[in-house]
């Protein structure tokens, strides 16, 4: 039997030493498999939100365990002076799966992005006159270091922090004047994800991204696809990037790629091969050889032709269940793959979450509007179904 006690300490030490930044739920979790989580009562949780979005083979994959494991028996850290094996055979496989000539192994997804900004910033340096400036789209999320929290185009984030550095402009997600307007001979990049996931789970127009890659070739401007939340099979394709016809010539990407350890990446296309070169950035622990075993083993279980039809049918189905509720507190629903968003009719989505969990079902707000589903890919059928009768009940 759990202690009690024992976790009663543990909420009160996390409380006296942790920095302040996240509100708890009540819940201290013991063991996880699969779609399941449980706490130290033994209460079991299905978890559609995965980690936020990093679980993708949900918890001890067996697989990715066994990777993490033998790499561990050998060593933990070497430093990026020395090659890595893990590093080059994870490389090998994000480049001939993606439109990518190199790769940039750094920690988190925020990192990532700003490696991104660097390579523009040199990018504009030698091949355009000294551009600079990034355009991103408002509502979106780039991470939360000072130059992704400028990137990321929502002002609640910025309030306390100004001066911001500058070089930044916010057009419109899925408006191509508004990108357009925003465009001068300082303009370097385009930065922008696929589908605005902490933004609300927005999805853009059909035709929105060929019209923007059309439109940043004419300019000579960069674009970025920001797949930290939305690639790696989520949405039925490995990168979300595949699912709008067009090809970034960079691409971040985090969360699920660590298996659950901290790694993240920057691809880039051959044609930004000769901004980088050695000194210009570098890193202690990004594309660490046990977190690279992981993503290794991550990406072999993920990219195959049935795990991405079935988060595509899971999803489809998931998106189905929860219309076939006609709940009248649902808005919206809106998906692609196991990326999905339930827009309600009120401001009242923490309420919703909130009362899930205590139900045993792992969900988010992302928006006051708006619950955010990104659960693991193996999740089954019979949790994907105790799952949306959970949700109806929490949104009475």
């Amino acid at each position: 039997m759990p202690d009690k006690n024992m976790n009663n300490k543990l909420k009160a030490d996390d409380k006296k030493y942790i920095g302040n930044t996240f509100k708890r739920y009540d819940a201290v979790f013991a063991k996880g498999k699969g779609a399941e989580i449980t706490d130290t009562a033994g209460k079991k949780y299905i978890d559609l939100l995965a980690g936020v979005a990093v679980n993708l083979l949900g918890y001890n994959n067996p697989v990715v365990n066994a990777a993490m494991t033998a790499q561990i028996k050998k060593y933990t850290h070497t430093s990026n002076w020395f090659y890595s094996e893990n590093q080059i055979k994870l490389a090998e496989l994000l480049v001939k799966n993606s439109f990518g000539s190199k790769v940039f192994y750094v920690n988190s997804g925020a990192e990532a992005t700003e490696v991104a900004i660097k390579i523009v910033r040199k990018w504009g340096m030698l091949h355009k006159n000294g551009a600079y400036k990034v355009i991103t789209m408002r509502n979106s999320f780039h991470g939360r270091t000072i130059a992704a929290l400028t990137a990321t185009a929502q002002e609640k984030f910025h309030k306390y922090l100004k001066p911001l550095p500058e070089g930044f402009m916010y057009a419109d997600f899925n408006n191509i004047s508004s990108v357009e307007k925003l465009i001068d001979d300082k303009t370097a990049a385009v930065l922008v994800e696929p589908i605005q996931a902490e933004g609300g789970v927005l999805f853009p127009d059909k035709n929105y991204f060929k019209e923007l890659k059309a439109l940043c070739e004419k300019k000579n401007v960069l674009l970025i696809a920001d797949e930290v939340q939305t690639g790696l099979g989520r949405t039925g394709k490995l990168f979300a990037y595949q699912n709008f016809g067009f090809e970034p010539d960079m691409m971040t990407l985090g969360k699920g790629l660590g298996g659950g350890l901290p790694l993240s990446a920057v691809i880039i296309s051959e044609k930004l091969e000769d901004v980088y070169t050695v000194g210009d950035h570098g890193t202690t622990m990004g594309g660490n050889p046990v977190a690279c075993a992981a993503g290794y083993a991550v990406l072999k279980q993920v990219n195959t032709k049935s795990m991405l039809k079935m988060a595509l049918t899971k999803g489809n189905k998931l998106m189905k269940d929860l219309k076939k509720l006609n709940n009248p507190v649902i808005k919206d629903i809106r998906g692609m793959g196991l990326i999905i968003g339930v827009e309600l009719t009120g401001d009242n989505a923490n309420e919703a979450a909130a009362r899930a969990f205590k139900q045993g079902v792992i969900i988010n707000a992302c928006k006051p509007n708006v619950l955010r589903l990104v659960p693991p890919l193996i999740i089954t059928q019979k949790q994907a179904d105790k799952a949306v009768k959970v949700i109806n009940r929490s949104l009475a």
